[in-house]
């Protein structure tokens, strides 16, 4: 039995309203299909990833959505500072880049914009929708049970796109394991500073015996900074404020970059999430392709996270409308890509890691330095 509706009639579900299932969403429409958005939360919360660098600018012109950048809520970045592998401070000026600057963005408005405009573009974008089951029928498309607020609901779909990020609910409903390479988490918090406060709008990096410091200005007048490191080197008390600032006084230069006499009680929105490098076992099947973190996730520290996202997303959306215009293979292709930027990160990602050699012997770099 085969599903024979016409090109632009296939039901496609995108399951997460993130920066990658957008992406997907306004990829596709490109291509004439309308695809239908469901995210579990109401509104967009507050994450990890506010640094987008410049190599993100040609994704945003293919997506349509430059213009987002430009609002006040987001920063232009002009660098990195970084204290890495040794003592001596260095920076990296975006300016020598030919795609000039990036950006420092607050994730959460970043994301409720872009449901907007995905909505304006005609996009159907369903929130408070959380998927429970999913079962593919004998014409090989799919059953879907979600919880809404008015109870559970089935929903039927010729195409499913699983970008709910590291969780990757589809892919787990698949049956499909998640490889883990590390164990690395993010413990974030913000502190508002005083007025008139300035900070040069770099992304700021610091690495320290059992992990590495992050940083940087947000449009809000707050400093957002976190802490990564392994989940079972966490300690208990860098989940209160108040421990967590006397860490961040150990530092060599961030603790520099707040102002002098600090109040660090304006701290808020301290959480502790996953942030290690992992990957699906395969990233795509028959009528379904995972994007973003769902697919592969990387390392803060290479600030890929954001860009992968958008990118994979963009590619997901074309693969999509090629393998739904009857040409299977597209998913191959699709799937070939992902996995050979995956793969051509390790090894990035493992230099970077082995250029701090000051605490080889901690049990956080010691499991980095192959």
């Amino acid at each position: 039995m085969t599903n024979d509706k016409p090109f632009s009639a296939k039901e496609v579900y995108i399951i997460g309203g993130g920066l990658a299932g957008i992406a997907t969403a306004l990829s596709m429409q490109q291509r004439g299909i309308n695809a239908t958005i469901l995210e579990a939360d109401p509104v967009a919360k507050r994450k990890m990833g506010e640094t987008l660098p410049p190599s993100v600018a040609p994704v945003l012109q293919a997506l349509g959505i430059r213009e987002l950048f430009d609002r006040p809520e987001h920063l232009v970045c002009y660098g990195n500072t970084y204290q890495w592998g040794s003592d001596t401070l260095h920076e990296k000026h975006f300016i020598q880049s030919t795609l000039g600057h990036g950006w420092h963005v607050q994730r959460d408005i970043l994301e409720n914009d872009l449901q907007d405009h995905a909505r304006k573009k005609g996009i159907r974008m369903l929130t408070g929708y959380k998927l429970l089951q999913l079962d593919q029928q004998p014409d090989e498309s799919w059953l879907m049970t979600v919880m809404t607020a008015s109870g559970k609901e089935t929903i039927q779909a010729d195409f499913i796109v699983d970008a709910t990020g590291r969780s990757s609910k589809v892919a787990r409903c698949l049956g499909i394991e998640r490889r883990f390479l590390d164990e690395l988490t993010g413990t974030m918090a913000y502190f508002s500073l005083p007025e008139n406060t300035e900070i040069a709008q770099y992304t700021y990096v610091e690495s320290v015996e059992n992990g590495w410091w992050y940083a940087a200005v947000l449009a809000s007048g707050e400093l957002v900074t976190a802490f990564m490191t392994d989940a079972r080197l966490l300690e208990k008390q860098m989940q209160e404020p108040k421990g967590y600032w006397q860490q961040l006084q150990q530092t060599n230069f961030i603790r520099t970059i707040f102002p002098e006499n600090y109040n660090p009680d304006f701290a808020t929105g301290l959480h502790t999430q996953s942030a290690g490098t992992s990957c699906l076992e395969k990233c795509s099947g028959i009528n379904w392709l995972a994007v973003g973190d769902a697919a592969f996730a990387y390392d803060p520290v290479s600030s890929y996270g954001m860009t992968s996202a958008l990118g994979s997303g963009y590619y997901a959306g074309q693969a999509i409308a090629e393998f739904l215009s009857g040409k299977k293979e597209a998913l191959h292709a699709y799937r070939f890509l992902t996995e050979k930027t995956f793969a051509d990160y390790l090894p990035m990602w493992q230099r970077q890691y082995n250029l701090e050699q000051r605490w080889k012997d901690s049990l956080f770099w010691n499991a980095r330095n192959h």
